[in-house]
């Protein structure tokens, strides 16, 4: 029997381990109900500043981690940022919501 017909059991053990590593390491620790339910709050949550015409939500980033609503961005006015966060707080799904929006001009 030639030396490469069969693997030794050192070398499967190795690849079995290295396989088992890669595969734990590319799944996420987010439930996946959970990342599409953190979508969808995203997508409700940009649809009523569509509707309201108020919010360009091109303006302002939406981030949801668990149903954490996170917004950044930059408004010009005080009370845009204050109107941006009120859909998050009538939006199904969500916990709590951080206002990071910046008020002022932009600035290149």
């Amino acid at each position: 029997m030639s030396r490469n017909a069969m693997p030794r059991p050192t070398s499967v053990a190795v690849l079995a381990f290295v396989l088992s590593a890669l595969a734990s390491a590319c799944k996420s620790t987010v439930p996946a109900k959970t990342r599409l339910d953190d979508a969808e709050i995203n997508s409700k949550i940009e649809a009523k500043w569509a509707a309201g015409g108020e919010i360009h939500p091109f303006n302002i980033d939406v981030d949801t981690n668990e149903g954490d609503v996170t917004l950044r961005g930059r408004v010009t006015r005080e009370s845009s940022k204050i109107r941006a966060e009120q859909p998050a707080h009538g939006t199904l799904g969500v916990r709590r919501g951080i206002n990071l929006i910046k008020v002022g001009e932009h600035t290149s």
